[in-house]
């Protein structure tokens, strides 16, 4: 008897299709080759079933092909899909197109090639100290059950050792282990650090692995019983058939979450599996996301503190300068210059953060410390430079930059950020016999730049880094004893909600670079406001009670992690076509206990000749959140096809 089943296609449509199937023995999470309108294409088996309404006027297609023995998609992956799809309400067909590799998104039988597992066969001994011990003792008690462990640890305090132990635990009852890591070009020196206490060698999984690549990793998940892998996000989405831990390392990370297309965030998604597999999940950073410390301090997570550096080091000593005082030479001031020098003279290394590569759009007066907003909405304004004019993106307001007023009789603009080339030419030249690096996405976006440049750090051949957010994400440069810190203010003045909570978490990252291993390492802090007073409480009290602070001024505004939101995004060639849409979804009914605000430019306004206006819905309700966000979804899917839309749910700005 022939049976039927629903099929979850690669379409940017919210259903599934129908089709019959002469194979014997479907499997759900099957690839199957399928009509679609006067296409081919592959689908993957959501639902089997026997009987079928054929009461309308179509006509049931028959599968043209079954493609798998064995499904792509394993039972425990589908339930997190459907899990994810309604939660970031994206196609459930897309989300499991997400999870498989190029070769198996193909309309073809896949290979039958599968990973070698390579042997280690003298692991080296893990000597813990007394913090990581009860820490790992704590834990392992609770290894086979479902529990968020969050230890937070300064940086340099040894977690990387306690994951090794926890995972070389399991591995020897041949259970499966993932790691995850907020970026690729962290994964080769964590795969080093971990495999010297293993004794199998990690897998990678990351965008810069071949497809065939990808592909043998993805079979090991799904069936090899000893494995451990150590990736990026998409990692999230392999087929692990027997996953026993899950550890997510610098979990305040933006990078866990993805901003293109399908938006997610892998930590979140990260707890859903763990919960799925009844196994421990690790969450770890030296400077935890606000949405962890409120889970923490709601009981949700079980906290640990490692207080106490690795290899017993100082913390940094930290200096401010007020660079309305001493001025800044393409970024650089006196006293830093001096600093350097003194540093360079002792053959020591330098790492000097920018915040980006370009300018900043934040505008302040030096005189008054007062930050440009615009005097219609009270918005901080933008800089454009290219055109020399101030915006508002909120009600589009503009004026030109050398006619701006603020409360002095003759302010002094200036606009805040310097980019990575100009303070790398400005070292170059003041100490031109020193190695010079600039780390950034346009200088390293290889896997064999990031090869050269790991291996040039770890050789001790480069002296002075120059770089933006790459240099925070965990690298252990060697013999760094000074950290400048160009200019914090467009992130202490940021129009991103999160502005504050990622300059705390910059400040403590960028700080634990400095003297990691025996001596005490410098940092230097450019500001034009010295006093102020979230910065003020970061330096002196640190991150844990400058986020008691700055959680506070969340949820005195109701914003996350004291409310959900999720933003709408429209964009059209026609300039006020989105807003009109945007205006009509404002009006409708909703719950009291869900509020909307908009709608309002996007913050990249004009892209392709397309304008976006946005709205920001929320509620402390997820629930209520997710049932206004369909109807509005529902409404979404009847429009012009010319309009594109989005949704983000758990925005990162």
């Amino acid at each position: 008897m022939h049976k039927f089943v629903s099929v979850a296609l690669d379409v940017p449509i919210n259903k599934l299709f129908d089709y019959k199937c002469t194979f014997d023995n479907p499997e759900v999470g099957a690839r199957v080759k399928v009509p679609f309108g006067r296409s081919t294409r592959v689908g993957i088996i959501v639902k089997i079933f026997q009987n079928i309404d054929n009461s309308g006027s179509y006509k049931i297609k028959e599968i043209y092909d079954l493609l798998d023995d064995i499904p792509v998609i394993t039972p425990e992956l589908l339930k997190t899909s459907k899990w994810t799809a309604k939660y970031y309400h994206y196609p459930l067909g897309q989300v499991l197109f997400n999870s498989i590799t190029p070769i198996q998104r193909k309309n073809q039988a896949t290979p039958k090639k599968k990973y070698e597992q390579e042997k280690i066969l003298k692991p080296e001994s893990l000597m813990l100290n007394d913090e990581q011990l009860k820490v790992v003792k704590s834990i392992d008690k609770n290894i086979n059950k479902y529990q968020v462990h969050f230890i937070h640890g300064v940086t340099g305090s040894g977690k990387t050792e306690i994951y090794s132990h926890l995972a070389s635990s399991l591995l020897k009852d041949n259970a499966q282990v993932l790691i995850l890591v907020p970026e690729i070009n962290l994964t080769p020196q964590t795969v080093s650090r971990f495999q010297k206490y293993l004794t199998i060698k990690p897998l990678e999984y990351h965008s810069h692995l071949t497809s065939l690549q990808k592909y043998k990793v993805s079979q090991a998940c799904r069936d090899e019983s000893q494995l451990i892998v150590i990736g990026t996000r998409s990692a999230v989405f392999l087929p692990f058939k027997n996953l026993k831990l899950i550890v997510v390392d610098e979990e305040h990370d933006q990078s866990y979450k993805q901003n293109e297309k399908f938006k997610y965030n892998a930590r979140d998604i990260s707890i859903v599996r763990a919960k799925n597999f009844n196994c421990p999940v690790v969450l770890g950073s030296a400077t935890p996301s606000f949405e962890s410390l409120h889970n923490i301090n709601i009981k949700k997570y079980k906290q640990y503190k490692l207080l106490n550096r690795f290899h017993k080091s100082k913390m940094p000593l930290i200096t401010i300068v007020d660079t309305s005082v001493d001025k800044p030479d393409e970024g650089l001031s006196k006293v830093l210059k001096d600093k350097m020098k003194s540093e360079l003279d002792k053959n020591k290394k330098i790492i000097l953060f920018i915040g980006r590569r370009g300018f900043s759009n934040t505008v302040l007066c030096s005189e008054c410390k007062t930050i440009v907003k615009c005097p219609k909405c009270n918005t901080i304004m933008t800089y454009h430079k290219n055109v020399e004019r101030l915006i508002c993106h909120q009600c589009e307001f503009s004026q030109k930059f050398d006619s701006v007023k603020t409360c002095c009789d003759k302010p002094s603009l200036v606009p805040l950020g310097v980019g990575t080339q100009r303070v790398e030419n400005k070292v170059k030249e003041l100490f031109p016999n020193k190695n010079v690096l600039r780390i950034d996405s346009d200088n390293i976006s290889s896997k064999k730049e990031l090869k050269n440049f790991i291996e040039s750090a770890a050789n001790n051949k480069i002296d002075i880094f120059v770089g933006t957010q790459m240099i925070v994400k965990g690298h252990d440069f060697p013999n760094i004893s000074l950290v400048g810190i160009i200019n914090i203010d467009a992130g202490l003045y940021s129009t991103d909600f999160r502005g504050l909570e990622k300059t705390g978490q910059l400040i403590t990252q960028v700080s634990g670079r400095a003297g990691r291993q025996k001596s005490q390492g410098n940092v230097i802090i450019q500001t034009n406001n010295p006093k102020h007073n979230l910065l003020l409480k970061i330096l002196k009290e640190g991150y844990e009670e400058f986020s008691k602070v700055a959680l506070k001024e969340r949820e005195s505004v109701n914003l996350p992690p004291y409310s959900h939101i999720g933003i709408i995004n429209i964009s059209a060639t026609s300039k006020y076509k989105p807003k009109s849409i945007l205006s009509e979804i404002v009006k409708f009914k909703k719950n009291k206990s869900v509020f909307v605000y908009g709608p309002s430019p996007a913050e990249t306004f004009k892209k392709n000749n397309a304008y976006s206006y946005q709205i920001i819905v929320g509620s402390k309700s997820h629930k209520l959140l997710s049932e206004h966000i369909t109807r509005i979804k529902l409404y979404l899917a009847s429009i012009d096809s010319k309009i594109k839309w989005y949704i983000d749910i758990d925005p990162a700005q």
